[in-house]
C-alpha cells in the first residue's frame, strides 16, 4: 500500500470503519511509514480533543426553554399549527447550539494539534542544531535579563538544579509568527525543552502526550501557557512540570 491509498484510510481506520483486509493493509503501511503514523496519530488526538470539548447544555437552558413554550401557549390563536411551529424553533435551537459547541470543539483541537506540531518540530530542530542554545547559563538572573527586548514578555526563570533539572539556557523561538521563551534544562543526559508565552485564557490542569517516543506537557501558571518536550520518561516530566 502507498502513502496516498493510506491517507485516504486513515480516518475510517482510526474510526474502525474498515473492512478486515483494508485494516490489517492500513496497519501495516502504518507500522512501517513514520508520515503516515504521525498523520494517523493527529487524527486520534483530533478525536480525543472533540470528545474532551463536549460540554452539557447550561442549567437553565431546559427551564428557559419552557417557559418561552408556555408564553407561546398564551399568545398563540390556532394550537395546532403553534404548537408545530413551536417544537420547529426548539429543534432548531437545539440543533444550532449542537452546531456551534461542536465548532467550537474542531476548532480548538486544530488548534492544539498545530501547536503540538510545531512545538515538538521546534524541540527536534534543536537537538540538530549546532547552537541550540543562545544564551548558556544556569544562573536564571543571567538568562531572564537576556529576554529584554527580544520578546514582549518577561519569562519566569527558575534553576532547578537542586531538584536534579539544572537550567542550561535559553533561546528566543518563533511559533506561528510571534517570538516566544524556549529555556532549556538538562536531566543526566536528556535535554528538556521548555516553551512559554504569555496568555489570557489559561487552561484547567496539565495535559500528557505521547508523540513519535517524546513526551509532550502543556500547562498554564502565572498567567503563562507552558509546552514542555523531552524523551524523558512522563514521570520525571511531571515532576519539572510541579516546579515551574
Amino acid at each position: 500500500m502507498h502513502c496516498e491509498e493510506a491517507r485516504l484510510l486513515i480516518s475510517a481506520l482510526v474510526d474502525n470503519e474498515l473492512l478486515n483486509d483494508q485494516e490489517l493493509a492500513a496497519v501495516e503501511h502504518i507500522e512501517s511509514c513514520p508520515d503516515c503514523a504521525w498523520l494517523a496519530d493527529d487524527y486520534r488526538q483530533i478525536g480525543q480533543h472533540i470528545a474532551r470539548g463536549y460540554r452539557r447544555a447550561p442549567t437553565g437552558l431546559r427551564e428557559k426553554i419552557r417557559a418561552s413554550v408556555e408564553r407561546e401557549k398564551l399568545v398563540c390563536l390556532t394550537p395546532r399549527w403553534c404548537g408545530t411551529m413551536r417544537w420547529a424553533a426548539v429543534l432548531l435551537f437545539a440543533m444550532g447550539l449542537s452546531a456551534l459547541a461542536t465548532m467550537h470543539a474542531m476548532r480548538a483541537s486544530q488548534e492544539q494539534a498545530f501547536l503540538q506540531r510545531e512545538i515538538l518540530t521546534a524541540h527536534v530542530r534543536s537537538l540538530v542544531q549546532d547552537r541550540p542554545i543562545q544564551i548558556a547559563s544556569s544562573d536564571g538572573h543571567t538568562v531572564k535579563p537576556w529576554f529584554n527586548g527580544r520578546i514582549d514578555f518577561a519569562p519566569m526563570v527558575k534553576d532547578l538544579t537542586f531538584a536534579g533539572f539544572p537550567l542550561v539556557g535559553g533561546r528566543v523561538e518563533i511559533l506561528d509568527g510571534r517570538r516566544i521563551a524556549a529555556l532549556v534544562y538538562k536531566r543526566r543526559e536528556h535535554v528538556i525543552n521548555v516553551f512559554m508565552w504569555p496568555t489570557t485564557e489559561p487552561v484547567q490542569g496539565a495535559r500528557h502526550f505521547a508523540v513519535r517516543g517524546y513526551n509532550v506537557l502543556t500547562w498554564s501558571a502565572a498567567d503563562a501557557i507552558y509546552w514542555a518536550v523531552s524523551d524523558l520518561n512522563a514521570n520525571e516530566m511531571g515532576d519539572l512540570q510541579k516546579r515551574l
